[in-house]
């Protein structure tokens, strides 16, 4: 009774941090350009979040609290801060590493800012789409359409989630994004993205800084990702401003900035201290090429949806009509019922010498601006808003308006945003970039992962490998 009531105070101070969290953002942009004022009544928030945080990591080191374990091996990549450190990139890689080795997966996400009650949800079953982007949540539908043969599930309880992927589906490793503060479930490996920029975030924790955990809980990781190892010390300088004020940004001189070597090795140094055991891998972001963006109005299937294992509603013959009032918000674009159309891949050298607007609504505004001075534009102008936004009507105004008034070009976009900004392709000329995980420095991760391809059926590997949880 007494580790029941413990563990549900440690989420309800977890939750509630990261809602503060996400309304002084709203009112004041990023954590690190809050007011002192704020800052200082917020400390208190964050003290009681700490207390909930260490008694809910005390209590599963101890035992009080157990992790439950599926017939499987579990991957889980995750961060110690709020956003911005690469994970779901990550997560597409891995699976698709584990695909080429001929090991059948699935990726589990928790389905943040879905609007489906259900308490899991099949977005893919490697096929095709099973439900729409409101249902899922954006990364969960930006995963789905980007791996093929792979099944995406999005469920509040991982666990859950699990069971139904080994019914359906008869996976052999279940792929966890965003799973390191989701302990329910027992894991083979927990792999942890750190941006070699700001390993930890503001350093404070929540709602006052953007820390979900101590710096302490990076001794639980078996790899630790540094990515975004390719930024500059030019570029890590002028991250801070980028969030307090959307600048134009020259890249005259391109060419002349020098990467921060030296600084990624006392990052490295500094993990390593921490976390001792871990295998410490360095990876960049590689864009790939660029789409256009493009729509085509159609009715998606509504999801098929399942709740503890068992279905209990919908159909894949089912069409959502817009007229069903469903989701119905006047404020908000149809995304449900808009799907991007790739016209062919182009250049990154198209962005040589062209004035672009940069919008993206994720995390780490400043690496996207980064990866895009790499292509020496004219200009680059940040119209950014915040971590997982919802596009209405006026951001669409907005955008316009500033494509008009810095002559921009081109609108550039992430492919976390394609989805949502699909809406807007009839009216702007955006176009997406797409990225790839490359591992820069280190031991190939493939060939770590590959000790655990023959317990991938195992229920006792997990104990085996990395002892109990």
């Amino acid at each position: 009774m007494l580790g029941r009531m413990a563990k549900n105070l440690s989420c309800w101070l977890s939750a509630l941090g990261k809602r503060f969290l996400r309304s002084i953002r709203s009112l004041f942009g990023q954590a690190q350009g809050l007011p002192l004022q704020i800052r200082i009544l917020l400390i208190p928030f964050s003290w009681l979040y700490a207390v909930g945080v260490w008694v809910r990591n005390a209590l599963y080191a101890r035992g009080v609290f157990k992790a439950r374990v599926l017939p499987c091996t579990v991957i889980s990549v995750g961060n110690i801060v709020v956003g911005g450190t690469g994970k779901t990139p990550t997560v597409i890689a891995i699976a698709k590493q584990l695909q080429k080795a001929g090991v059948r997966v699935a990726i589990l996400l928790r389905g943040y800012k879905r609007r489906s009650r259900e308490q899991v949800t099949i977005v893919s079953d490697g096929e095709k789409l099973c439900c729409s982007p409101v249902e899922s949540g954006d990364e969960a539908h930006m995963i789905a359409r980007h791996l093929s043969g792979i099944p995406v599930i999005v469920g509040r309880q991982r666990y859950l989630a699990g069971k139904v992927a080994l019914k359906r589906f008869n996976v052999e490793v279940l792929l966890l994004d965003d799973g390191f503060q989701h302990r329910q479930l027992a894991r083979n490996v927990e792999i942890l993205t750190v941006n070699a920029t700001q390993p930890y975030g503001t350093g404070r924790l929540l709602p006052i800084g953007t820390l979900r955990e101590p710096r302490t809980s990076l001794q639980r990781a078996d790899i630790i990702l540094l990515t975004h190892t390719d930024y500059t010390a030019y570029t890590a300088r002028k991250d801070e401003k980028l969030h307090q004020k959307p600048p134009t940004t020259s890249t005259e001189n391109c060419h002349t900035y020098l990467p921060f070597s030296l600084l990624r090795k006392e990052r490295r140094k500094a993990l390593k201290q921490l976390a001792p055991n871990a295998l410490i891998l360095e990876s960049v972001h590689q864009p790939t090429h660029l789409y256009r963006l493009e729509a085509e109005d159609f009715y998606p299937p509504r999801g098929v949806k399942y709740q503890h294992g068992e279905k209990v509603g919908g159909s894949s013959q089912e069409l959502q009509s817009p007229q069903s009032g469903e989701y119905n918000d006047s404020r908000i674009l149809p995304q449900s019922h808009n799907t991007p159309v790739y016209r062919g891949n182009m250049p990154l050298a198209l962005l040589t010498g062209k004035r672009l607007l940069a919008v993206c609504g994720i995390a780490n505004p400043g690496a996207f601006v980064t990866t895009l001075m790499q292509y020496c534009p004219e200009t680059v102008e940040l119209l950014a808003f915040p971590d997982h936004h919802v596009y209405t009507q006026a951001d669409l105004r907005q955008i316009q308006r500033a494509l008009q008034e810095v002559g921009a070009e081109l609108v550039v976009t992430t492919q976390k945003d394609e989805q949502k900004l699909a809406s807007f392709a009839a009216h702007l000329p955006i176009v997406v970039l797409a990225i790839a995980l490359v591992i820069t420095e280190g031991n190939d991760l493939s060939s770590y992962l590959a000790e655990y391809y023959p317990f991938c059926c195992s229920s006792k590997s997990i104990g085996n490998l990395v002892g109990e949880p």
